[in-house]
């Protein structure tokens, strides 16, 4: 499948889903496939918190661990720095998060990259009317760099859902 149909079914499924508040399970089923990720997750901005709307692990991650990270990032501060997550929205800009500590100053991203047994995550946050409104996140045992078509596509991605995420209550 290459990359454009990629994109077109995975917003297709979150369209669907976004719509009728369903969490988008498929569409981010969907990201996991095409990206070789382990983890993803969806995020929408309300004042200084991220607030999931869903996240997604591969079938062999232990249960525990999805369910810990689920819990943990149902509700994000932004002022917990060392997210990647957070990081993008805080700086407008695509977070990179790398397994070894001494690679990236996001310290809690790589500890629960070590959990999910991925190198790297990267965030991107999404933008409606110029305004960061939530935030992308993949994980995966991958060396993700600028330029790989997993990097393109989770960008490309990021860039349309802003207009999909609900909007703040």
């Amino acid at each position: 499948m290459d990359q454009s149909s990629d994109l077109d079914q995975i917003l297709t499924a979150f369209q669907k889903d976004l719509q009728t508040g369903t969490p988008p399970l498929d569409a981010l089923r969907a990201i996991l496939t095409a990206t070789s990720g382990r983890a993803v997750g969806l995020w929408r901005r309300q004042d200084d918190t991220l607030l999931q709307i869903g996240f997604c692990t591969v079938d062999d991650m232990p249960a525990e661990t999805h369910d810990a990270f689920a819990a943990a990032t149902k509700r994000v501060p932004l002022n917990e720095t060392g997210l990647g997550i957070v990081k993008a929205v805080q700086t407008a800009a695509p977070a990179l998060a790398d397994l070894d500590t001494q690679a990236t100053v996001l310290e809690t991203s790589a500890t629960w990259l070590a959990r999910f047994a991925a190198r790297r995550s990267l965030a991107v946050p999404t933008l409606s009317n110029g305004t960061i409104n939530g935030v992308l996140a993949v994980s995966t045992a991958k060396d993700l760099t600028p330029g790989h078509a997993e990097w393109d596509l989770i960008c490309r991605l990021a860039a349309e859902l802003g207009d999909l995420l609900p909007t703040s209550d």
